[in-house]
C-alpha cells in the first residue's frame, strides 16, 4: 500500500550533461530534486512530443500539483 503521494524516478545521464546541471546548481539555490522537479514540470507543460497523457482530462493539472507537493 503506498501512502506518500510522491514517487521517486532514477535515471542516468552523460557524464557532461551532468557537468552542465552542477554548474547550473552552482547559479541558483536549487537542490538536485529541485532540478529535476522543475524541468519535468517544464517538459509536461510544454509537451513538445504532444504525449496524449499529458493532457488527458485534468491529467496535467493533477501531476504537477503532485509535483509541488
Amino acid at each position: 500500500m503506498e501512502t506518500s503521494s510522491t514517487k521517486a524516478f532514477a535515471t542516468r545521464i552523460t557524464a557532461s550533461e551532468a557537468a552542465q546541471i552542477e554548474d547550473a546548481l552552482e547559479e541558483t539555490d536549487w537542490t538536485k530534486s529541485d532540478f529535476v522537479r522543475r524541468t519535468v514540470r517544464y517538459y509536461v507543460e510544454q509537451n513538445p512530443d504532444e504525449i496524449r497523457a499529458f493532457h488527458a482530462e485534468d491529467s496535467l493539472e493533477q501531476f504537477v500539483t503532485e509535483l509541488v507537493e
